[in-house]
């Protein structure tokens, strides 16, 4: 594949976007029963926070909605929650899938992200490049293709990036590594617990 791929969008799933209201409502729902039922409290701070809170739904919604990557003939561009960046082919350094440090915490979080790097070495999540959206190894190897193609003749890696990308891709490897000794100690010392207090009981 190559630039003859492009445009490429990518955004929240319909089904995500359903997840995403069913908990952020469910928090705003917990959160605001028991102020509601305070009977300590004035009824307008109630109705203020009651409404703060609905603003903030309504905006993480939105923002979740608006987040998205794409790539076209230019470069790539991200719109985060509050702001947007683009990254020009010919400024692009390498584009990765690396494994979420945090995925074991949450059910629903992505196991794979995706990341351009830039002139800096500084990386930059690609919204939504991820294994719960997309196929990651086949999107990456799209992305990496017209990047190639795009990027100029006249294009050179830089060391200095290349160096800082390589030293920040040897801690994520460290910090996995220490995370699954962590999980797998954390798994060891509970399953001889329960031996002990059956084998004691």
């Amino acid at each position: 594949m190559s630039a003859r791929a492009l445009p490429r969008d990518y955004r929240i799933r319909s089904g995500r976007t359903t997840v995403l209201v069913l908990a952020v409502g469910g928090g705003w729902l917990a959160a605001l029963l028991p102020l509601w039922n305070d009977e300590t409290i004035v009824g307008w701070v109630k109705l203020l926070v009651a409404g703060l809170l609905v603003v903030l739904f309504g905006w993480l919604l939105f923002a979740a909605r608006r987040c998205s990557t794409s790539a076209d003939l230019k470069g790539i561009t991200v719109r985060g929650m509050t702001r947007t960046r683009r990254l020009a082919w010919e400024d692009v350094q390498d584009i990765r899938a690396v494994p979420n440090p945090s995925a074991a915490m949450a059910r629903n979080a992505p196991k794979v992200l995706s990341y351009a790097y830039d002139t800096d070495g500084k990386r930059l999540l690609l919204a939504y490049v991820d294994d719960v959206h997309v196929t990651v190894e086949r999107e990456i190897d799209l992305l990496r293709a017209a990047w190639t193609e795009l990027r100029g003749e006249d294009w050179e890696a830089d060391a200095d990036a290349a160096r800082r990308i390589r030293r920040q891709h040897a801690r994520e490897a460290g910090t996995a590594r220490a995370t699954a000794w962590i999980t797998g100690a954390i798994v060891l010392f509970t399953v001889l617990f329960v031996v002990f207090l059956l084998v004691s009981g």
